[in-house]
Order: C-alpha cells, then structure tokens, then sequence
C-alpha cells in the first residue's frame, strides 16, 4: 500500500518506519534495528551498510556482522540528519529493514500520534556545531594559564606557600 506525500507516491511501511525514526526513544529505535538486521542476510545488510557509510557517512571500518553498531549509527544518524539514510538506501532494502523495524518488538505500542502526523521530517539547523568546542566549557581549554610563586617566578599548581 502506497501513500501520496506531495507529489511522490511513498510506502506505507517506509512511512510508518519513518515515523518511527523521528519519535522513537534512541534506545527502544536502536534495540528494534538489532532485531531487524540480525533477522536480514548478511547480503542485506552488506546494502545497508553501504547506505550508511553513504548517506551519514559512518561505519566505514564496520563489517556487516556488527550488527550493534551498525543500528546503533543508522539510529543517531538518522536522528540527527533526517533523511540522509533513507535517501542512500535503495527501496526495495529499505522496506524490508522499515517492515522488519515495524513488527520489532522494541517498536510495539510505539505509533501514539501517527493518525495526525503530517509525515514531514523536521527542519535541521545547519548552523548547529556538535564538535567539543561548541560548548561553553572550551574558553577554560584554550586560556593559558601560568602559576608565579611568590618571587614572580615559575612554580607548579600544586606548590604551597612559597618553599621550595
């Protein structure tokens, strides 16, 4: 069964897989794509993989086997850049992985609230910064900080009352 989102005609269970992605817990959404891959050949997931290392660009070093992992990146990844999976990986793959995600059951009673989803993905801000220096704690990593002693010159942080 197909749907119509615009002007493309879109998979019911891709659909509802989508859905899943966007308001799932990461924890429950990364359990039920264990579940999923570890029931898929591993030819199957070869595709999946490279549709991961395609689209978020991760899990190059991964081997199909790891399974784990390979959830664990589609579920952040897909997360944090809505679509870029699901854009990288062919259609037929995909609704497998979306039909076998769907009937997990990690995913089970998880569909409150998909009648009234409109099925848009949600906006991404570019301009989000997610490396180490985003956060404020960064200005005491980059200040450079000397200790004097009590004659002005150079002593350790942890020398107490001037003695040397």
């Amino acid at each position: 069964m197909a749907e119509q989102v615009g002007d493309v005609v879109e998979d019911q269970s891709v659909r509802q897989y989508r859905f899943l992605l966007r308001t799932m817990p990461l924890d429950a959404l990364e359990e039920a794509h264990v579940e999923a891959l570890s029931g898929m050949a591993r030819s199957r997931r070869s595709i999946i993989l490279r549709a991961i290392q395609h689209g978020l660009v991760a899990g190059l070093r991964l081997d199909p086997d790891a399974v784990r992992a390979m959830a664990h990146l589609l579920a952040l990844g897909e997360r944090r850049r809505p679509g870029d999976f699901l854009a990288a990986c062919p259609l037929p793959v995909l609704v497998q992985l979306a039909e076998s995600v769907i009937v997990a059951e990690a995913s089970f009673g998880r569909f409150g609230g998909y009648a009234a989803w409109d099925g848009s993905e949600p906006e991404v801000d570019v301009g989000v910064d997610e490396s180490p220096y985003a956060e404020p704690w960064h200005v005491a990593v980059d200040v450079h900080v000397s200790y004097l002693d009590m004659n002005g010159g150079p002593s350790s942080p942890d020398s107490f009352g001037g003695r040397r």
